[in-house]
C-alpha cells in the first residue's frame, strides 16, 4: 500500500480527510484515520504509520500534530508525543522517530524544532540539536541526520539552512554547505527537499 497525507478531503471520489491509503493499482483502500487538519509528513515501520502536521484529532483520538496510526485499522495508537506546534517532517530509524518543524516542546521535553522520539514510549530522547528556526526536511544516512530548513544555528554551530547532525550526540558535523537566498522566515514550508 501507498500511504498519502496532505490537505485533500476526497480521493477517487470518496471522502478521505487528509490521509488515505492506495493499493498497487491506485485504488483507494478502506483505511481512514480522518485527520481534522493538514498532514505534512509520514513515516512507516512495522504496522505503524507515523503522521505529522497541524492536526489535533486523528485516528479517532486527540493527538496534537503527531501520531502513530495502525496500518490496518487507521486507529491512533497510545503513542502520543504531543507537539506544541506544527510537525513538518518525520524520519524513522532503529526505534527512533525523528521530527522537525516549528515546535518548542515534544515528547514531554523542551526541544526547539528538531527532536528524536522513542518509538515505543513517545518520550523525547536526550538528543537535542536545538535549531534556531523551522526544520522542514530530514534524511538519515550512516549515523547522520541531515536537516534542512530556515535555521541559522543547529547542533551547537552556525549552519545556514542545511546541516549534518550526529545521530548520537546531536552535534553538527563539519559538513557545511552554507546555503543562502530564498525568502521568508520560520513559516517557510519547504526550503529544501532531501532524499538518500
Amino acid at each position: 500500500r501507498i500511504f498519502a497525507g496532505g490537505e485533500f478531503t476526497s480521493v477517487g471520489g470518496q471522502a478521505r480527510n487528509r490521509l488515505a491509503a492506495l493499493d498497487s493499482t491506485g485504488a483507494l483502500t478502506a483505511w481512514n484515520p480522518n485527520s481534522d487538519a493538514s498532514v505534512y509528513a509520514l513515516a512507516s515501520q512495522s504496522g505503524v504509520v507515523y503522521a505529522g502536521g497541524n492536526f489535533a484529532n486523528v485516528g479517532g483520538q486527540t493527538r496534537n500534530r503527531i501520531a502513530a496510526l495502525n496500518t490496518t485499522t487507521g486507529a491512533a495508537t497510545a503513542w502520543n508525543p504531543n507537539a506544541s506546534n506544527i510537525i513538518r517532517t518525520l524520519a524513522y530509524s532503529s526505534g527512533t522517530v525523528y521530527a522537525g518543524g516549528d515546535f518548542i516542546t515534544i515528547g514531554g521535553q523542551t526541544r526547539n524544532r528538531i527532536a528524536a522520539i522513542d518509538a515505543s514510549t513517545g518520550t523525547a530522547t536526550a538528543w537535542d540539536p536545538n535549531a534556531s528556526s523551522s526544520v522542514t526536511t530530514l534524511a538519515l544516512d550512516a549515523g547522520l541526520v541531515y536537516a534542512g530548513g530556515s535555521f541559522t544555528n543547529i547542533g551547537g554551530q552556525t549552519r545556514s539552512m542545511l546541516a549534518a547532525i550526529d545521530a548520537s550526540t546531536g552535534l553538527a558535523t563539519p559538513w557545511n554547505p552554507n546555503a543562502t537566498g530564498g525568502g521568508g522566515g520560520q513559516h517557510t514550508r519547504s526550503r529544501f527537499g532531501a532524499c538518500l
